[in-house]
């Protein structure tokens, strides 16, 4: 394979440009985006962005700088309009035919939008030029409108608010977000945002927004009611950018239909990120996902597919929100659940919510729970049959519930080190059956707490706190990429701790390893 087209400069083709990299391509990579910029961060533009407490520069998913240095070719204000199936080359809109081995389209989605005329004072929040616009506009006082209660316009809400604007929510549904949580953990959202002073309008429909010039915008209802602001934020959903493969005869319905490989209907033309339909085989359904998480794992599970790798994309999904000061995480699929077992206390925003069929999680939900959630995830994908009453036990460790043994601190019942390991820098962590395949497991050497973690049999260890927010490392999950962290989503190398997948731009530090023996020996000091 000598040359590959990423169509769509976001951040599914970021990741599928650092897998092919990673897995040895060493062929032509080029990346075709409509905005001006290099591919980035969207979550980040409805969080910290939004609240000035991140920079335009902390945005990139991939700079042009790491472009250069890895030969990626980046061909940004340019927009791909057709893909010749038969030839398997892309045709840009100013005439340029891009020859390709294989395709990517990670083109993503677009914002809904309401039928009213196009305002300045009227804000849809996709793309950075959005968000550098709405940045502006949320001044201290500003009285702020936003239409949609769904995690987009949530967020927006705690920006605003955070940014001392007057702010007033509308949402069509009786409770925001109900549809995804269900009515109580609707309501307990509902409770967040009117705590934290939002005007929270719920089971009204917004017909149109007028602007009144220098006397701000109106927002007027399907029953006439009228509201007078200075902007209005609209997020009230998305539509998946599929229309190069409606014009290149490649199936559609709901985004772009692709297989568990992340193949399309055409040969050679795959497709990843908020734009793809996939077929999930853990839950034989389809699903079109609209989370950062997915467009990471999933981008590198096509780039790994376009190498011939045949890798099943079968992830359990998950993304993440912040709110205020509470950190919000979904995980799973809870399109068919019976129950909803608490861990936790909803009235004070500090509970996990496990979503139940029968006797297995299909999906939980958390505030300031990342541990119940990391438990959950693994939970689902293992299909571990639980009990309710062990699930709503403070006392009982959700992360052992998959497991058979825990080992948090170093075993001092190890055997004396052999002879063999000379340096005596090198110190008893664990037995080789402690740390499994696929896991981590967290350790303290000292005052130093360390992730040692296995992957295709070897061993390695990192320092346990991500370099982004300092959550632990050994909450998330082991695989080809790297270790993630289940706070926000980075992944990092196992073997150098370099970041391989944002927000985190700062390696983690690294430790020597050696298992020989049966035992586990870290070198901590130097």
């Amino acid at each position: 394979m000598q040359q590959v087209v990423l169509i769509g400069a976001g951040h599914a083709s970021a990741s599928a440009a650092k897998t092919l990299r990673r897995e040895g391509f060493a062929g032509t990579i080029i990346v075709v985006g409509d905005e001006a910029y290099p591919p980035y961060q969207r979550p980040m533009l409805s969080k910290e962005f939004l609240l000035e407490d991140a920079e335009q520069d902390e945005l990139w998913s991939m700079s042009e700088d790491w472009c250069r240095e890895n030969d990626v070719t980046l061909m940004l204000g340019r927009r791909a309009d057709r893909i010749d199936i038969e030839q398997l080359a892309v045709e840009l809109a100013d005439g340029e035919r891009l020859p390709a081995d294989a395709v990517l389209i990670a083109t993503g989605v677009q914002p809904r939008r309401l039928p009213s005329a196009p305002s300045p004072r009227v804000h849809y929040l996709k793309t950075l030029d959005e968000a550098l616009a709405l940045r502006g506009a949320l001044r201290e006082g500003a009285r702020v409108a936003i239409v949609g209660g769904g995690f987009i316009g949530l967020e927006i809400a705690a920006a605003a608010r955070s940014r001392d604007c007057a702010v007033t929510l509308f949402e069509a549904d009786k409770l925001p977000l109900a549809r995804i949580l269900g009515d109580e953990l609707g309501a307990a959202m509902a409770r967040l945002h009117a705590d934290n002073g939002v005007d929270l309008r719920t089971g009204v429909k917004v017909a149109e927004i007028v602007d009144l010039g220098d006397a701000g915008i109106e927002v007027v209802t399907d029953d006439g009611q009228r509201h007078q602001a200075d902007i209005a934020v609209v997020g009230i959903g998305v539509t998946p950018n599929d229309a190069i493969a409606r014009v290149s005869e490649i199936t559609v319905g709901n985004g772009i239909r692709v297989d568990q490989f992340c193949r399309t209907s055409a040969i050679g033309v795959f497709a990843a990120g908020d734009v793809a339909n996939h077929y999930h085989p853990g839950l034989d359904t389809r699903l079109r996902v609209e989370h950062f998480d997915n467009a990471s794992r999933q981008g590198a599970a096509a780039a790994r597919n376009m190498l011939g790798q045949r890798v099943v994309y079968d992830d359990v999904h998950w993304f993440w929100s912040d709110q205020y000061d509470h950190g919000l995480q979904f995980v799973g699929h809870a399109a068919d659940y019976d129950r909803i077992v608490v861990r936790g206390d909803v009235d004070a925003f500090d509970f996990a919510a496990f979503y139940m069929k029968g006797d297995r999680v299909v999906a939980a939900f958390g505030i300031d729970r990342g541990a119940e959630i990391l438990a959950a995830k693994s939970l689902i994908a293992d299909k571990v049959p639980v009990d309710d009453a062990q699930l709503a036990d403070e006392d009982v460790d959700l992360l052992e519930l998959g497991s058979t043994e825990a080992a948090d601190e170093v075993d001092d019942e190890l055997p004396q080190t052999p002879d063999a390991l000379a340096d005596t820098r090198f110190e008893r962590v664990a037995r080789s059956g402690q740390v499994t395949e696929g896991n981590a497991r967290r350790f303290m050497i000292g005052e130093t707490e360390v992730a040692v973690a296995r992957w295709e049999g070897k061993v390695y260890a990192l320092h346990n706190l991500c370099t982004h927010l300092a959550c632990r490392l050994t909450a998330g999950k082991v695989d080809q990429a790297g270790l993630t962290c289940l706070c926000h989503g980075s992944i990092f190398e196992l073997a150098t701790g370099f970041p391989v997948n944002p927000p985190a731009t700062k390696p983690v530090r690294t430790f020597p390893v050696i298992e020989t023996e049966g035992q586990i020996y870290v070198r901590v000091r130097d």
